[in-house]
């Protein structure tokens, strides 16, 4: 079989949830056939393929960068059904001349990793083509509309006006990733989101659940007893705006009142970072470590993982690597969306800041509950989204597609 794969980034070295989904999908379709890889790339980041994985050939061509903000603001405003982010580099051309000179014919299978990079290059028709939205922006965006709209309700009149007219952003921009997202579903023979939650939402007859998934640890890192101090880790790619947000909210609201009731509890912020995240920094209560090349240390140091999101769709890679772990969660419900989980159970869901510091707390100071949910979350882990069970799964999909074409799509472009 020969297979197109095409990738908003190189998929390795496959650090973050994005990139561990899209490395995931590139490793399955190496084991299913042929595969000819071609990556936008960021000249900063190493591209060097494993030599585990098989691959014919593969193409790059640097990720373009966001033109004046007055250009794609303007497209945005006047292409309704193109989103804000879309809109960003949609006039690039380079991108799509270097994969039009060369990618080959035709193919089995092609794969597109990301919706908007479809798009980017021209939404070709180079065979069965599948195309992984991952998540739901439009539904990100509109939880996050909702955020401002009740974050507007506090402050002053210009922190009131900002809000404002960013949640009417916000509201905007997620009925355009509606439009853009059926438009894409339309074009090919399947999309694929990681939760069943997702495509019950997408409203896409052509949806297909391909979970996240996380390699089984050989040795967790996990413990049942608490350092001195207490450790709790928040990771992340601390570039993308929920994840921000979701830092200072731990950090300026949650992390106060845990201290309240964990006096000598710090805070470690781990992952990519931007300049707001890297203020947040003040050890030792809080300490930013940016992106580092091994987790297994901090895991190790750990005695909870937190995910306080405000606004996401999809699921949390995050915290199915804490389950691996056995390192015991606390989330906000929107954090944990999407994941077969039980509060309680698996892991502690609070979206109140008090009840959220308690819930810290109490995984902080009751060993036996520690003990209980670690337990159950491993357990779901190794039955639901160890990343054997999703493989066999994806590699289903790739060869059902391949094998029927067009016929379960909502109809292949002429």
């Amino acid at each position: 079989m020969k297979i197109l794969a095409v990738g908003e980034l190189f998929p390795w070295p496959a650090e973050g949830g994005g990139l561990m989904r899209l490395a995931g999908w590139v490793e399955a379709l190496a084991r299913t056939g042929d595969v000819d890889l071609f990556c936008l790339y960021d000249p900063e980041l190493p591209r060097d393929v494993p030599a585990t994985v098989p691959i014919a050939r593969v193409g790059t061509v640097p990720r373009p960068k966001r033109g004046p903000t007055w250009r794609w603001r303007t497209r945005w405003l006047t292409h309704r059904g193109m989103p804000l982010r879309v809109a960003m580099v949609d006039g690039e051309r380079a991108p799509r001349r270097a994969f039009d000179s060369w990618v080959a014919d035709g193919y089995d299978l092609v794969w597109f990793n990301t919706a908007e990079l479809y798009h980017l290059l021209g939404r070709p028709d180079l065979g069965p083509t599948i195309v992984d939205l991952d998540n739901l922006e439009s539904e990100k965006e509109r939880q996050r509309g909702q955020h401002l709209r009740e974050a507007a309700a506090g402050g002053g009149p210009v922190a009131v006006l900002r809000s404002r007219l960013a949640a009417l952003q916000a509201t905007i921009d997620a009925r355009d990733w509606d439009r853009f997202q059926r438009g894409v579903a339309a074009q090919v023979d399947r999309v694929a989101l990681c939760s069943r939650t997702d495509v019950g939402r997408s409203g896409l007859a052509n949806a297909e659940v391909v979970e996240n998934s996380f390699r089984r640890p050989e040795h967790p890192l996990g413990r049942v007893d608490v350092a001195d101090p207490p450790v709790i880790l928040f990771q992340g790619t601390l570039n993308y705006q929920p994840n921000v947000d979701a830092a200072a909210w731990l950090v300026d609201d949650l992390a106060p009142r845990i201290r309240t009731l964990v006096p000598d509890a710090q805070v470690r912020l781990v992952g990519q970072t931007v300049p707001r995240v890297n203020r947040m920094d003040d050890p030792p209560a809080v300490t930013v470590l940016g992106r580092i090349p091994d987790m297994a240390p901090e895991l190790a140091r750990a005695d909870i993982a937190v995910v306080p999101l405000l606004v996401g769709s999809g699921t949390r890679l995050k915290i199915l690597e804490s389950f691996a772990h056995r390192i015991p969660v606390v989330s906000t419900i929107i954090g944990a969306d999407g994941l077969d989980v039980v509060d309680g159970v698996h892991l502690l869901l609070a979206d109140d800041p008090d009840a959220f510091a308690r819930a810290c707390h109490r995984l902080l100071t009751e060993p036996d509950l520690r003990v209980r949910l670690a337990v159950a979350a491993e357990a779901l882990f190794l039955e639901r989204y160890e990343s054997s069970t999703a493989q066999q799964h994806l590699e289903a999909l790739v060869r059902d597609v391949a094998t029927t074409g067009g016929r379960h799509g909502a109809g292949r472009r002429p």
